[in-house]
């Protein structure tokens, strides 16, 4: 009788290998407690304003749909609690203030409103905060904490890759609805190239080419977006640290007194990318395979999941809040608005008490200026300014014209006469260099003005002037413009 296939026997399950807990040195501990300090005593107040900041925006927006009155309680709460963690500053005020009176720094500490980030005060904080975060990393090293795993890098690696998404979303944003720079207007438009403070240059590249101002918003808002998610958050930090190595290049070598701070941003970049430092290594010098970066907190699909909702629902209010406060009426800026004659009029003749002024006269004007609001002023031939309050007509017929420096003044009233006229302007597409030699044909707007000035007739000729900076983008070159 034929026996049947001998019974195969069940391979023997493969011994289940548990990793070895890591365990950190005296190094470690160090580093980890450094980082740590220094991140909490530079970034805070700012994470929990940001996260009281888009609660209160949320608050408020509900209050309203359900007509609370945000002037009583108790609906007022969150606004007073933004208010106590304000008063953090004020302490390191005190604190900077005793560091430069005991002579821990080698200069003055003034507290005033200036907007820069690169005050005595900063600097002395900075020492403060190197110095602190220095003494607790060596006293953590040499007392041989063990207290510290992993976790605790990914947790600080966490908050510091939210802190950095929302300084990027902060500055993208601001660009993307074009309000950190502005409109270049016609004070900047009439001052000499030579006569701009290296950050005024910078300033004024930026108004005149907001194309590129919304380039650099999308790059930033891209980043901080980016770093929101783990899975994204290696490109996030990539994409962030290409961004703020040249908001860096600009800051520090045109002036821009935001030095310390976006060098920190920079360095923010830095330390997220830092676990993937195996990763970049073999992909781009290696060429071997690479292990993934754990950088999750929880170990529960519960867990992740409710930080991830908990993560949507506040980007989401942080957005929402961000687009309503951008887009908000702006109450400063009532009596500023533009007028129909905003804009450089470039004095073609001027009378004055009847007689006509030569273009060499020091006398004469080269241009009118009028600028948002009642703010206008005229430049002489010998370059200097005098300012007026320029205070237009609704009808657009007249204006009440006085000088600012003399307050007691009263303004005169100017008649003003718009028509148009063809000039000749620079060839703006030559084909040739000798086209730039032969003017083209353009239409301006003109503006005959007739009043008085200083108690005697004035008799004004003017033509709008469009500078060569406010060119048109053109896809098509010939010739370089020339740098």
């Amino acid at each position: 009788m034929e026996s049947g296939p001998a019974p195969t026997s069940s391979p023997t399950p493969a011994p289940v290998v548990t990793p070895a807990p890591v365990v950190w040195g005296r190094l470690q501990h160090g580093v980890f407690a450094f980082l740590a300090c220094s991140w909490l005593l530079y970034a805070f107040p700012r994470p929990a304003t940001v996260l009281l900041g888009t609660f209160l925006q949320a608050w408020m927006t509900v209050c309203g749909w359900c007509g609370f009155d945000l002037a009583e309680r108790p609906w007022r709460w969150p606004g007073k609690w933004m208010g106590e963690i304000a008063k953090i500053d004020t302490g390191w005020q005190e604190v900077t203030t005793w560091t430069a009176d005991n002579l821990w720094v080698p200069f003055s500490v003034v507290h005033q409103l200036t907007g820069s980030g690169d005050t005595g005060h900063d600097f002395a904080r900075f020492v403060i905060i190197v110095a602190v975060s220095t003494f607790v990393a060596v006293v953590w090293a040499v007392l041989g904490t063990r207290t510290v795993t992993p976790r605790f890098w990914r947790i600080l690696h966490l908050l510091v890759r939210w802190d950095l998404a929302f300084h990027m979303l902060g500055y993208g944003l601001i660009k993307l609805y074009g309000t950190q720079f502005g409109e270049m207007g016609p004070m900047r438009l009439t001052t000499e190239v030579g006569d701009l403070m290296p950050m005024t240059l910078v300033g004024t590249f930026m108004q005149a080419n907001p194309g590129y101002e919304v380039f650099g918003g999308i790059g930033e808002t891209l980043g901080g977006l980016l770093l929101f998610h783990p899975r994204t958050a290696l490109l996030g930090a990539v994409v962030s640290f290409g961004v703020m190595t040249n908001v860096c290049a600009l800051n520090w070598m045109c002036g821009v007194p935001v030095k310390l701070f976006s060098l920190h941003l920079l360095l923010f970049a830095l330390f997220l990318m830092a676990p993937y430092r195996q990763r970049a290594w073999a992909v781009f010098f290696g060429n071997t395979p690479s292990q993934p970066v754990r950088l999750a907190i929880s170990d529960s699909r519960r867990g992740a999941l409710a930080m991830t909702l908990v993560g949507v629902v506040f980007v989401g209010s942080h957005l929402y809040a961000a687009h309503v406060g951008m887009t908000a009426p702006k109450p400063w800026m009532q009596g500023r608005e533009k007028s129909a004659l905003f804009g450089v009029w470039q004095v073609e003749s001027m009378q004055v008490d009847g007689k006509a002024l030569e273009a060499t006269d020091a006398a004469r004007w080269r241009f009118l200026a009028i600028d948002v609001g009642t703010f206008a002023f005229v430049r002489a031939t010998t370059g200097q300014r005098t300012f007026l309050e320029f205070t237009l007509a609704a009808d657009g017929k007249s204006a009440a014209v006085k000088s600012r420096s003399a307050a007691a003044a009263e303004a005169s009233t100017w008649e003003l006469v718009e028509g148009k006229k063809t000039v000749p302007v620079r060839n703006p597409t030559p084909l040739t260099p000798a086209d730039y030699q032969k003017p083209v044909e353009a239409e301006r707007r003109t503006l005959q003005v007739r009043g008085t000035w200083n108690g005697k007739p004035l008799v004004l000729e003017l033509v709008e002037k469009v500078h060569l900076l406010q060119t048109p983008f053109r896809l098509r070159q010939e010739l370089p413009d020339g740098w």
